[in-house]
């Protein structure tokens, strides 16, 4: 799949590497400079310094904030961040809240090698987690355990705008959408631009309680559910195709004990 062909470490990398080097090293003169000031102002009396003018004494805590965002730059960068589900994106974001690993060169190459070559794998898995919902039949274990069809019925999906009509539930419900769209982007090899399905439901469903665009067409109801059509039968098959190929890995049992 071309996705996982075009997913690679950028050289943009080596530049974000550079780039929080310089930084930290900006970030320590700074703070010299600052200390420069402060002596040189207490020698007039105390409480001279602007407290705007200091820095955070934690430079421990002023690096690691700088880690996290560089890793978040760096999935964007890379791609990665579109092979991973609402699940994936939690566990990182988790891993980063904790205790984020340093940015350097060292853990960079062996996050992003790593990555690169279970690729197709975390796809895989993200394809399974966003779609096996929408059916029960995974369960039964029959030939084809697990095949979305064209037509599907998505429950606690949509519920009153603060404004008029309704709307797509925020939080898990959105989440939902928003990884569907990102795998059907993906299979198509085409950029996925987050909550873009979402907010062109939303639209629509303010004034009426039907969507449809060239991938979905879609009826919204005030119980809560919503009946989605895939308009794209290549891409769905395609859909189908990586829950296979999941199964085919060895996936079923995890499937039966979900």
């Amino acid at each position: 799949m071309s996705i996982f062909t075009n997913v690679a470490v950028t050289t943009k990398l080596t530049d974000l590497l550079q780039a929080r080097d310089d930084a930290l090293r900006l970030i320590a003169d700074a703070r010299r400079l600052t200390d420069l000031a402060k002596n040189l102002l207490s020698q007039y009396g105390p409480y001279l310094m602007p407290r705007g003018a200091e820095l955070p004494d934690d430079e421990k805590r002023v690096q690691s904030e700088l880690d996290c965002s560089m890793w978040r730059r760096a999935f964007d960068l890379t791609g990665f961040k579109q092979l991973m589900d609402a699940q994936a994106v939690a566990e990182f974001e988790k891993s980063l809240s904790s205790s984020p690993a340093e940015f350097t060169d060292a853990n960079v190459r062996a996050t992003f090698i790593d990555l690169r070559l279970n690729a197709s794998e975390m796809f895989r898995r993200g394809v399974f987690n966003v779609f096996r919902y929408l059916s029960d039949d995974y369960r039964t274990n029959a030939v084809e355990p697990f095949r979305i069809g064209r037509k599907v019925v998505m429950s606690w999906m949509v519920g009153p705008s603060y404004r008029r009509g309704l709307c797509i539930k925020y939080g898990n419900s959105a989440d939902k959408l928003n990884d569907l769209d990102r795998v059907f982007k993906t299979l198509e090899g085409k950029s996925f631009q987050p909550r873009t399905l979402e907010s062109a439901m939303n639209a629509a469903f303010e004034q009426s309680m039907v969507f449809e665009d060239d991938y979905y067409r879609a009826k919204a109801f005030k119980n809560g559910n919503l009946h989605l059509e895939f308009k794209r039968l290549d891409l769905l098959e395609k859909v189908n195709e990586e829950i296979a190929e999941f199964y085919a890995g060895g996936a079923l049992p995890d499937a039966r004990a979900a």
